[in-house]
Formats: structure tokens, C-alpha cells, sequence
């Protein structure tokens, strides 16, 4: 099963005109081989995060203005995606216990 997070990046849509808010970013982030419940792999998943909300957020410019709001932008995105790395987590850890097998006749 092919597992991905889908993240908009809202603190772009600020900084564009209107036409441009309309088509803000979104990153989709692999989760397929990634085993949730160990923390190596929880790691791994907030560097994918925070690659796609570079890549999504970059403008191309270097003055201050252009930086802050790549800043924003990615920092949107990550917060956004917080709650939902969470709840996968989470559903992660109930999937993992629920297939652990417990002989109970001993």
C-alpha cells in the first residue's frame, strides 16, 4: 500500500497576489517504507517534510523580503503537517500492536 501526506503550504498564499494563491504549493511525502513506530524512521519523515517544504517554498530570490517568506512558507507546511505525522504515528503504533500475535493458552 502506497502511503503519502499531502501538505499546502497556506503562508505562500499570503505572500502571492490572489490569482497566485490559488495555485499554492503542496508537497506529497512518501510513507511506504517507512515504519512508524521506530523513531529513526519518525526522522526520516520530518527530514522528507522538511525537503518538500524547501523545494515547494523556493522563490529564487536572495534578498530579505524573498527569505522570510520561503521562512514562512516552510514553516507553514511543517506545522501543517504536524498533526497529521501525529495521527499517522499514532495509527502506526494501533496497527502494529494489533498484529501481535499472544498465545494466551501458554
Amino acid at each position: 500500500m502506497k502511503k503519502t501526506f499531502a501538505f499546502a503550504a497556506a503562508a505562500l498564499a499570503v505572500i502571492a497576489t490572489p490569482a497566485a494563491a490559488q495555485d499554492a504549493p503542496s508537497v506529497s511525502v512518501a510513507t511506504a517504507d517507512l515504519d512508524l513506530t521506530q523513531s529513526a524512521d519518525q526522522e526520516k519523515l520530518e527530514r522528507r517534510i522538511d525537503n518538500a517544504a524547501r523545494r515547494a517554498c523556493r522563490l529564487g530570490g536572495f534578498d530579505a523580503e524573498t527569505r522570510r517568506a520561503e521562512r514562512e512558507c516552510r514553516l507553514a507546511i511543517i506545522e501543517n503537517a504536524d498533526e497529521q505525522v501525529d495521527l499517522a504515528i499514532a495509527k502506526a503504533r494501533t496497527e502494529h500492536f494489533a498484529t501481535i500475535d499472544i498465545d494466551v493458552q501458554g
